[in-house]
């Protein structure tokens, strides 16, 4: 495992948009109807802009176990959903989006492989999603994977978290992670292992809510019309 202290996190910023999953209100209360949100952007906090809805699945799994689907619609720049809260325990708000091949051409991105737009400079399919935390209180983590393409799954200490990268269920070594605090760019901490593995110390005195992010590029099967699959995932918690 690489394990990451906060000299290295300093060293390096990451550039790209992300995607996150967060709820409203930082503790949930069973019997009252939190607000999920949906953001897109640069810094936790503040969208940038709302996510498209095509092929856009969200959904809560249960501190029994259970599964509640989300209706999600476009809030201004964000998407936005009702979540009411049933149960004591831990709560793991998710969404998944898998989209078709698109392409980068002279004249924008198009909907298509390369089969569609000979002139594409790159091809692609997109896989982006997200999981968040969230807890009523007293509650305490149970991290597990949620059954999702791609996703982060923490390992808590006292000072640090560990986190193994998935990818269709199994550890996922050479995804580039970085973090973000709420109001701050995310900046970059490094690579999975050969295990999928990474960890994070945090710095001495934050508190609130952060995320972790992941992306890679990986070549599409043989015979695709697109080039790469670009996975990425966001996880969300409160430290």
């Amino acid at each position: 495992m690489k394990s990451l202290g906060l000299s290295l996190v300093l060293a390096g910023a990451a550039v790209a948009h992300f995607s996150w999953i967060a709820p409203l209100t930082p503790t949930l209360t069973v019997g009252a109807v939190t607000k999920v949100q949906f953001g897109t952007g640069h810094a936790l906090g503040t969208s940038e802009s709302a996510l498209p809805l095509e092929d856009l699945k969200a959904f809560v799994l249960t501190p029994s176990g259970g599964r509640v689907e989300l209706t999600v619609a476009k809030a201004g720049l964000w998407l936005a959903a009702d979540y009411a809260v049933k149960e004591t325990g831990q709560h793991r708000l998710v969404f998944s989006q898998e989209r078709g091949a698109r392409s980068r051409t002279p004249k924008g991105i198009k909907d298509g492989g390369r089969d569609k737009n000979p002139d594409a400079t790159q091809a692609f399919r997109t896989v982006r999603t997200a999981v968040a935390y969230a807890f009523t209180a007293g509650a305490k983590m149970d991290a597990k994977a949620a059954g999702i393409a791609y996703e982060l799954v923490p390992e808590r200490t006292e000072k640090a978290i560990a986190f193994t990268l998935l990818r269709n269920g199994k550890p996922c070594p050479g995804g580039e992670v970085a973090v973000s605090w709420a109001g701050k760019k995310e900046v970059l901490l490094g690579n999975t292992g050969p295990d999928g593995k990474i960890s994070y110390t945090i710095p001495a005195g934050a508190k609130g809510a952060f995320v972790v992010l992941a992306e890679q590029r990986v070549a599409a099967a043989k015979g695709a019309n697109y080039d790469t699959d670009n996975y990425e995932t966001a996880l969300y918690l409160n430290w």
